[in-house]
C-alpha cells in the first residue's frame, strides 16, 4: 500500500511518502499561496503516485491548537479523497 503523510502549515506543506511499508521518503514541500491552489497541488501530486493512504498530522499543544486544527480539517475536506 502506497502512503502519503502531511503536515499542514500556513505557508508549506510538508509531504512523505512510504512505498514499500518500510522507509518514508521526505518530499519537496508543496509552497501554499491559497488554500485551493494547495489542495489542487495536493491532489496532483497524491494521483501522480497513485497513493491509497493519507496520513494528516494534527497540532498538539500550543495556543493556537484549536484552530489550527480547524484549518486542517477544512484543507483536508478540499481534497479528492
Amino acid at each position: 500500500m502506497k502512503l502519503a503523510s502531511i503536515d499542514v502549515g500556513l505557508k508549506r506543506i510538508g509531504v512523505a511518502i512510504c512505498l514499500d511499508k518500510k522507509i518514508v521518503l521526505p518530499q519537496e514541500a508543496i509552497l501554499r499561496k491559497n488554500r485551493h491552489q494547495a489542495a489542487r497541488d495536493l491532489n496532483h501530486f497524491l494521483a501522480e503516485w497513485e497513493i491509497e493512504k493519507l496520513i494528516v498530522g494534527l497540532p498538539k499543544g500550543g495556543a493556537a491548537e484549536e484552530e489550527m486544527e480547524r484549518r486542517i480539517k477544512h484543507f483536508v475536506a478540499l481534497l479528492d479523497l
